[in-house]
């Protein structure tokens, strides 16, 4: 091939990218034949100016510089950008239809190829000025320490402003005021009292399972972690817990490097850490109220103090076994790494009598005590009492191959597919354990991680409840550290660095996505559901629907779906291998070629969904396609009629319909059917009835908390019952009826787009919905982050201008009743972009009544006052922290 072809083709696959930006393709409907596929692209000049600009650049290029080394180099650091020729592969009109799960490239992941294309040229650049970067040296543990916790208190104190507690995190908090407070572990009376709201905003029940002594409870949450956080509590509450878990987890992340650096240095080193402490489920654990953390440290230590020379001091072995003796009070299970931990330290100082005393006295002493406690608060000396029956119905032996499996290859949880990096501790294990020098520790660890993992899968819910991915295997990373190490130091060839390379890669970009945006939730899924980051990441391809999850007792179907996947991962590695052999290939092009080879091979062995998930993809099709389609601004063709599409025919293929059976209704009235996402715009929706005879009553339809947006008359429906409604924004909708008869009798939900707004006119996304009283089909939208929704009621957010939208209901007359604070003055008020202002005193309420013509369906309403005060501050024993500016009551009559 000339360098003139090789240009070309790498400009033309920008140009096709670039004209591929605002374009997206949608299944909307999938019959047995196939998917049916529509795709919304630029306009066609688009495309010819970008690659007219992409050929004139490839003859610049050619033409510059085009003798010489130094031409060889430009065109190998421009190379790696052909990848973004993979953008088409979606849009192609046949190969998807065969593997729908290669829509995922038209989604975010396409920004995955543009990373690894982008990767590829920072390499070529790292390797022609290699000798530069060779004599630089990497700074050392101080800096690592600083850098870790400015990171974990980054995000950790991020994600605590915006998400708090949840799961079991205020279950540990409440034992920490119990302790501080009452001191005692007796939680009942900080319930009844409500100490939780402080932190959590809802209703937060005690968690036991069996009452104490005295009909006394007690938490089944171990107290350690709660004493280990109650001085950081006692001085800045729930921040002040989350930093010190940060601090440990700093710690942890220093013992990762130190012993990293030990076995291959600091280069190495740096890598294991951002291996290990940088992603999942380090991160994010590390700022998460639960025992992990403070147990991984303690193993990190362990961990450390196995390989490091031994001290002599006495002294120094007493704190080591004070250390280690903590871990089961964070956890029963930690009992087992306490065990292993103990043994292995023992084994090497045995040689020292005073140094292995000063190790086994403080572990003895912390035993016995934990022990004690059990008799102490429930009479009995078994650590499992807190339990109750729960152990003995479902801790068994033969839960542990479904919670291997999910461990590593659930799509929610598991470890391997929100951090593949561990794949090289395999690698690594392998070579410590072909080497004497390192036999005996690369044992030890396997024999622990072994030990560990069967005992936490025995419990049947393996995933740790409301949990990030892989939580119970947190405290066991430092074990793997190790290995990951030795396999990084041992990684010999260009292609097995570049796997490597990739793999962390991956792994980092993974924790960075779920990190990034703590109120999404993207690494906390429900335990029966798809991932939610697979969710956001996998576009119009039905990829949620061909990953397994084992977080069910039934174990076939999971496994059939994990086949092709590790089918596509061996095929991945025979051609990695077999190219790797050849000298005219680099190591990032067999990376590459083995990454495409996964892809593929993936998408065309996975098994066809079932029809039930079929119509799921495509009703998330359709709806996709209403939310990106933007009218004349997109061009819209059909791969089923080979033809592009007007408008009319576009929201042809918008037509939302439910059928089902009498038995398949879910017994709840207020949802029919749905909900269903629709996009800003006008639909008519229709309800089918059985039987001949005409129903009574009335349906309806609502969006967010029971919102009604539409509503038939009482009595006598024809059938069908047709409702048309307006949406301003997009929402999802729910079919109701008016009584559990009506709702039994429905047949059939259809639900027809009459129009949709295009995107780029839209008023943006909803964050709430609230109905107004009096108003049945009246509601509030509220579409940004200036107000604070109270039922009907809102308060601005400061001094900043709070906007919502009014859907009128058909109303004549709009009411705002204004309140506000300390801070009178000017309450600057639009109203259907009419001014409205008006002057207030301090504490004042006043009234602004504005006429509405019939064609005010929907009334944009802005508030901004003149100053803000914290309801903490003015009203005794509030704990709200906010910042409010002017009340805001909405009426209509």
């Amino acid at each position: 091939m000339t360098r003139l072809a090789r240009l070309l083709i790498v400009f033309s696959g920008v140009a096709m990218a670039i004209w591929l930006l605002p374009a997206s393709i949608h299944i909307v409907d999938w019959p047995s034949s196939g998917p049916a596929r529509v795709a919304l692209f630029a306009p066609l000049r688009t495309l010819w100016v970008a690659l007219a600009i992409a050929a004139v650049a490839a003859a610049v290029a050619f033409g510059v510089r085009h003798r010489g080394k130094s031409a060889t180099v430009s065109d190998t650091l421009l190379s790696p950008f052909a990848l973004l020729w993979l953008w088409t592969i979606p849009y192609l009109p046949w190969l998807p239809d065969r593997a729908p799960v290669l829509l995922a490239l038209a989604g975010p992941l396409r920004w995955g190829v543009a990373a690894l294309a982008l990767c590829g040229c920072l390499l070529t650049a790292f390797r022609s000025s290699e000798g530069r970067w060779r004599s630089m040296s990497l700074p050392g543990r101080r800096v690592l320490f600083v850098l870790s916790l400015a990171i974990y208190l980054g995000f950790g104190l991020w994600s605590a402003g915006e998400v708090g507690p949840g799961a079991d995190e205020p279950h540990y908090l409440i034992i920490t005021q119990s302790l501080l407070r009452d001191h005692d572990l007796a939680i009942e009376n900080n319930h009844a009292r409500g100490d939780y709201r402080e932190y959590f905003g809802g209703e937060l029940r005690p968690d036991f399972l069996r009452r104490g002594l005295n009909d006394v409870i007690y938490s089944i949450h171990a107290p350690g972690l709660p004493a280990l956080l109650a001085p950081a509590y006692a001085v800045a509450g729930y921040r002040g817990a989350v930093v010190l878990l940060c601090v440990f987890a700093a710690l942890a992340s220093l013992a990762v490097f130190d012993l990293a650096q030990m076995l291959a240095g600091r280069t190495t080193a740096w890598i294991t850490w951002a291996a290990v402490c940088l992603t999942v489920p380090f991160v994010p654990h590390s700022w998460l109220i639960f025992p992990e953390i403070p147990g991984t440290l303690a193993i990190a230590w362990a961990v450390l103090w196995l390989y490091a020379p031994l001290p002599s001091r006495a002294k120094t072995w007493i704190w080591r076994g004070l250390a280690i003796a903590i871990l089961p009070w964070l956890h029963t299970k930690f009992v087992i790494l306490l065990a292993a931990m103990a043994g292995l330290l023992f084994l090497r100082v045995w040689r020292q009598p005073r140094s292995a005393a000063a190790l086994v006295a403080p572990i003895a002493v912390s035993c016995a005590l934990w022990l004690g406690s059990f008799y102490w608060l429930y009479g009995v000396l078994d650590p499992q009492i807190p339990y109750g029956e729960f152990p003995k119905l479902f801790v068994l032996f033969a839960n542990i191959p479904r919670g291997v499996l999910g461990l590593l290859f659930d799509q929610k949880f598991g470890l391997l597919v929100y951090a593949p990096i561990y794949l090289v501790a395999i690698a690594g294990c392998w070579v410590m354990l072909r080497r004497a020098e390192q036999r005996w520790f690369a044992l030890a660890l396997l024999a622990t991680v072994l030990t560990f993992v069967a005992s936490s899968t025995r419990m049947y819910m393996w995933w740790g409840g409301s949990s990030a991915p892989a939580r119970f295997l947190v405290p066991i990373l430092p074990l793997l550290a190790p290995m990951i190490a030795i396999g990084f130091r041992e990684l010999r060839t260009p292609a097995a660095r570049g796997c490597a390379a990739l793999l962390l890669v991956v792994s980092l970009l993974v924790s960075l996505g779920g990190s990034l945006f703590p109120g999404h939730l993207m690494l906390f899924s429900p335990p029966h559901g798809v991932a939610r980051i697979v969710e956001a990441l996998q576009g119009g391809s039905p990829l949620t629907l061909q990953l397994p999850t084992f977080a069910q007792e039934e174990m076939r179907a999971p496994l059939v779906a994990l086949v092709p996947w590790l089918l596509a991962g061996v095929s991945a590695l025979m051609v990695i291998v077999i190219a790797g052999r050849s000298r005219h290939v680099t190591g990032f092009q067999v990376v590459c070629a083995g990454a495409i080879a996964f892809v593929f091979v993936g998408a065309a062995a996975v098994a066809t969904p079932l029809p039930e998930g079929r119509r799921e993809t495509s009703a998330r099709g359709r709806s996709d396609l209403m939310h990106a389609y933007d009218g004349p601004r997109h061009r819209v063709f059909s791969y089923t009629r080979r033809t592009t599409l007007d408008t009319p025919s576009v929201l042809d293929f918008v037509t939302f319909r439910v059928t089902r059976s009498a038995d398949e209704w879910s017994g709840d009235a207020q949802r029919v059917a749905g909900p269903f996402a629709l996009s800003a715009g006008t639909y008519s929706a229709r309800i089918w009835f059985r039987g001949d005879v005409a129903p009574r009553g009335a349906v309806f339809l609502t969006i967010g908390d029971r919102v009604q947006i539409a509503r038939s008359e009482d009595g006598a429906l024809l059938n069908p019952a047709e409702l048309t409604f307006d949406l301003p924004v997009d929402a999802s909708v729910v079919a109701g009826a008016s009584d559990p008869a009506l709702a039994k009798a429905v047949a059939q939900v259809e639900i027809v787009a009459r129009s949709v707004v295009p995107r780029s006119e839209r008023p943006g996304d909803a964050r709430a919905i609230e109905s107004i009283a009096g108003r049945p089909t009246a509601y509030i939208v509220y579409t940004d982050g200036q107000t604070y929704p109270e039922g009907g009621v809102f308060w601005t957010r400061g001094t900043h201008a709070g906007t919502v939208l009014v859907a009128t209901g058909g109303a004549s007359t709009l009411i705002l009743t204004l309140h506000v604070g300390p801070a009178g003055g000017s309450v600057r008020v639009t109203v259907g972009g009419q001014d409205r202002s008006v002057t207030m005193a301090p504490d004042q309420t006043r009234d602004i009544v504005a006429p509405l013509s019939d064609a005010d369906r929907l009334v944009p309403v802005t508030v901004e006052a003149p100053g803000s005060f914290r309801p903490v501050d003015r009203e005794p024993g509030s704990t709200d922290q906010r910042s409010l500016g002017c009340q805001v009551r909405i009426a209509l009559r």
